[in-house]
């Protein structure tokens, strides 16, 4: 078994009670309850999700090779970060 200070692997962890009344055990009926952040905070939600614009300094090179493809190259590199930050999260 790993250190579980280090692991986050759940079979590392023993299944033990935990009494903790400011945060007690989800119901049948809370989860019956419960609704997605988008729902229940749509505001919340929609500055989380925003896009935002910002500034990057790029290579000539980098530039070119997306440019080179068509005039929608923003948009393309847009989705290659996207994509490179989820495999990176998934990782």
């Amino acid at each position: 078994m790993a250190d579980p200070k280090l692991s986050l692997d759940p079979n590392d962890y023993a299944d033990v009670e935990i009494d903790d009344s400011d945060n007690p055990e989800w119901t049948d009926e809370d989860f019956a309850k419960a609704q997605p952040l988008r729902e229940a905070m749509p505001d919340l939600y929609a500055r989380l999700t925003a896009e935002q614009d910002v500034a990057l300094k790029l290579s000539a090179e980098t530039i070119k090779a997306f440019a080179e493809e068509g005039e929608d190259w923003r948009e393309r590199m847009a989705q290659a970060l996207t994509d490179a930050a989820r495999r990176k999260r998934a990782a």
